[in-house]
């Protein structure tokens, strides 16, 4: 029952298009992140600091656009948490009224949304061996090449005079959105562990859960709208597909299945430590026992969320080949249902309700990318993290993740951490955050200004995480009622 109560709630999620989460560079960083650091790298169980961890709840909430922006004046997390939002509608051409602005666009735009969250999950660290059982979910939501003209029909409405009889060509354009819950194990080694360097190998597998998933892919159109009731399409070459726990024939939401489709993934990374010690020729024999060699720098590398999810179930998938039509009073259409739509679409594309229908399943890849990372330790407890984050667009998949590059510098202890993340989002947009740790719960994000009302509101990052560690060398005495000594007697407060 709790697994679908999950499952429902990111079904929801999934439907809300109003809620648009980075790599959280605040958190999976740290070497107290414990499971967290597998939103990154599985190599990187083996330079945290302890050698159990207990993730209870994670999760970060990702939005970015360069489309759209509401005013600072309007908007603010401060002005929201106090009651005091003043969000009115303002005319923006004719009768149309919105509740926010559009940029002076000569460029292409995207919106980007990423909410995810690590449910009840366990790491494990013995020696040269790390384990790592997790659940979690993830929502998205991704928009790509909105044409400035095309963002001005959005945003004006198709009375918008200045752009009529006009042709305007629309490629490569994509809207996705893809939710789904997993469960997997993580596994990463340690070889090399007696000198002074090591490197460590992890691997990820996830068994993934899809509750819904969808795609509207224009591969290429020339359209015209002359006036605010006609378009003209010319060689319209799209795929529309969509699976979602909702009854096309009634809009009723959500009904069962609430999993519409699984599949698998994984991640496989690999990270090299510069130590500031010789390791030591002994194995532990007990967990608590092991000694956290620090090291100079670490290196990794990582390739993420290699996978995908099969659709098979309530699953549609329309293709319009070469279609030139010219569809007058579109502005009287009407449609009770979902399936009414897409059965008067058919109809007056090809004549026929059913025809635009090809298959009743589909596929759709996860966002991978390629993540590296550096980490430099001055010392005296501070460090200084510089990454990156790399789309892969495997497979013509129309999911992507946004590329970001980081650099984050932190101050860490074992009780109490603080960050400050310096991002270039999409290597244009600079993005500062915050995070700060206190013993076992962190806070953070890496677009921290724009929820001060600092700046115009355009996008948010917000993160927080609750977990209890145990960190290596814990044990000041043994013996057969209490292995670990201090480590349990002083928990969770010992040093």
């Amino acid at each position: 029952m709790t697994f679908r109560l999950v499952i429902l709630v990111f079904a929801l999620l999934f439907l809300n298009e109003n809620l648009k989460a980075q790599e959280a560079a605040g958190l999976v960083h740290s070497n107290y992140a414990g499971t967290n650091v597998l939103w990154f790298n599985p190599a990187g169980m083996h330079h945290q600091k302890d050698w159990l961890s207990v993730n209870i709840f994670t999760g970060d909430l990702f939005f970015s656009n360069d489309y759209g922006y509401m005013t600072k004046e309007s908007f603010s997390i401060p002005k929201l948490l106090t009651g005091n939002l003043n969000i009115t509608m303002h005319q923006t051409y004719s009768i149309n009224e919105q509740p926010f602005y559009i940029y002076d666009n000569n460029h292409n735009t995207r919106h980007d949304v990423d909410l995810k969250f690590q449910g009840p999950s366990i790491m494990f660290v013995m020696n040269q061996h790390a384990f790592a059982l997790f659940s979690g979910g993830r929502s998205i939501i991704h928009t790509r090449n909105i044409t400035p003209e095309l963002g001005n029909f959005i945003y004006y409405g198709f009375d918008y005079i200045p752009q009529h009889n006009e042709v305007y060509q629309l490629e490569d354009y994509n809207s996705s959105t893809l939710s789904w819950g997993e469960i997997g194990i993580s596994y990463a080694y340690q070889w090399n562990r007696k000198l002074f360097s090591n490197w460590n190998f992890g691997v990820s597998l996830k068994m993934l859960y899809g509750v819904g998933g969808s795609y509207l892919h224009v591969d290429n159109v020339n359209y015209n709208i002359s006036n605010d009731t006609t378009l003209e399409l010319v060689d319209l070459n799209a795929t529309l597909a969509y699976s979602i726990p909702m009854d096309y024939a009634t809009n009723e939401f959500p009904v069962d299945p609430f999993i519409n489709g699984k599949g698998w993934s994984f991640d496989v990374g690999v990270e090299y430590q510069r130590l500031l010690n010789r390791q030591a020729k002994y194995e532990p024999t007990t967990a608590c026992s092991q000694k956290h060699y620090n090291y100079k720098f670490r290196v990794g590398l990582s390739l993420m969320d290699f996978g995908l999810v099969t659709f098979n179930s309530n699953a549609q998938l329309h293709n319009y080949s070469n279609i030139s039509y010219v569809w007058e009073e579109i502005d009287t259409l009407e449609y009770q249902n979902w399936e009414h739509l897409t059965n008067e679409i058919s109809t007056r594309f090809y004549g026929d309700p059913n025809a635009s229908l090809q298959e009743t399943s589909f596929k759709m890849w996860l966002p991978s990318s390629l993540n590296g990372s550096f980490d430099y330790n001055f010392e005296n407890n501070i460090y200084i993290n510089s990454s990156f984050v790399l789309n892969l667009p495997i497979n013509g998949n129309y999911m992507r993740k946004p590329s970001v590059f980081s650099i984050t510098p932190r101050y860490e202890t074992r009780n109490f951490e603080a960050s400050i993340p310096l991002s270039l989002y999409r290597g244009k947009y600079p993005r500062v955050g915050l995070a700060l740790r206190l013993y076992y719960f962190t806070v953070g994000s890496d677009y921290f200004t724009s929820l001060l009302g600092i700046q115009d509101f355009n996008g948010m990052d917000f993160y927080f995480s609750i977990k209890v560690n145990i960190e290596k060398g814990s044990c000041t005495r043994r013996n057969t009622i209490n292995p670990c000594g201090d480590a349990f007697k002083k928990f969770p407060w010992s040093k």
